[in-house]
């Protein structure tokens, strides 16, 4: 007669409990845990300021250029319009925008407006 349900950290599905035809499970070891390569892939990063100046510049360049075609999706998935600013450590703007918002950054108001915003304390 079964006990009642797992609870907590218990309630997961067993393999061990589900046998093929032949009555056998699929592990060729019983109760060993195959041994878990380390795989590289994404690790999960601290969200904090970079101190390596270097280190800091290749974050910066890999993660600006992620975002571009993330705010083109953006835009032609919803249908909105998009302006994405990044301005460098060094001062340098990059810009992507959808077509009604480019004389912001092509115009000479647009483009004075960025700059005192960025002159700002």
């Amino acid at each position: 007669m079964p006990g009642p349900p797992p609870v907590g950290d218990d309630a997961f599905i067993n393999d061990h409990d589900a046998v093929d035809s032949a009555g056998d499970d699929d592990d060729d070891e019983d109760g060993v845990k195959p041994k878990s390569d380390k795989k590289a892939g994404r690790r999960k990063i601290k969200i904090e300021f970079i101190q390596d100046k270097s280190r800091r510049h290749i974050t910066f360049s890999k993660r600006k250029a992620g975002m571009w075609p993330a705010a083109y999706e953006l835009s032609t998935l919803t249908g909105t319009q998009v302006l994405l600013l990044v301005v460098s450590e060094t001062g340098l703007v990059y810009t992507f925008t959808t077509a009604k918002l480019q004389p912001l950054v092509t115009q000479p108001e647009g483009k004075n407006l960025i700059q005192a915003c960025l002159n700002a304390p």
